[in-house]
């Protein structure tokens, strides 16, 4: 299965390499995918490389409706040989075998701060470069249960202010690892320099920022961007990086 990568190779000096990957399912097959979800809550992936991995659901227009059809895998490996070897072994295969679409992303960590499950996995011994690549962000948090239906009353009006940014916006999806209170996006854009015209100067977002500080919404976060160095498959019918979002 080769890697479609327009903008470049994969960095050579940073051996930390992050998969993230999008399963789509047939509508009338939710229920084997369901179930395979399952299993790998009581039985996660082992596999040589593999550092940190999670499975998560995905939720239609980052909204609290579930996407049954839509899966992701976040797997951080030591480098990519481990990452193509685990993508070629039979359990990874047999999660696949009645999808309708997969489609991967190849990244290499940029910078991130905060913690996931108490760690930082994308705490790499040398930082990479953007240059050249798409970037992409990932936030993730745990809810506070107090802090539930404000945090959910904003995600429409968040929402909107992605749609502004679509010329720019390559992929945003919104998923979860738990319903309501743990939730993670991530996004894929042109560059870092559109990501930070959205982060810092966009008053709507610089003002939800200022909320979650303020009203405490977080018991536990971690923001990362990546260098997106390679991509495969198809989600939505489309190319990757093609301006998909769910």
């Amino acid at each position: 299965m080769a890697v479609s990568d327009p903008v470049g190779v994969f960095n050579p000096h940073k051996p930390l390499i992050v998969t993230f990957t999008l399963l789509r399912y047939p509508a009338r097959g939710w229920y084997p995918a369901f179930a395979n979800m399952g299993r790998w809550v009581m039985q996660p992936f082992r596999a040589e490389g593999l550092q940190f991995q999670k499975m998560m659901g995905c939720g239609r227009n980052f909204g609290l409706i579930p996407d049954l059809s839509a899966y992701v895998f976040l797997g951080v490996w030591t480098d990519e040989k481990a990452a193509r070897l685990f993508f070629e072994s039979d359990r990874w295969k047999t999660l696949c075998k009645s999808t309708k679409e997969v489609g991967t992303l190849y990244m290499n960590p940029l910078r991130s701060h905060g913690a996931w499950d108490g760690q930082n996995p994308f705490e790499g011994p040398e930082p990479s470069r953007s240059t050249g690549f798409p970037v992409a962000v990932l936030t993730r948090a745990t809810l506070r249960l107090a802090a539930l239906p404000d945090f959910w009353r904003h995600i429409p009006q968040a929402r909107q202010r992605l749609k502004a940014y679509a010329d720019d916006l390559l992929l945003a999806i919104g998923v979860g690892e738990k319903p309501f209170t743990q939730q993670c996006t991530i996004s894929v854009w042109k560059d870092e320099k559109t990501i930070d015209q959205f982060a810092y100067r966009q008053s709507g977002h610089k003002e939800v920022v200022r909320l979650t500080r303020e009203r405490r919404w977080y018991s536990e976060e971690l923001f990362a961007r990546f260098a997106v160095v390679g991509s495969e498959g198809t989600f939505s019918g489309k190319p990757l990086l093609s301006g998909t979002a769910l």
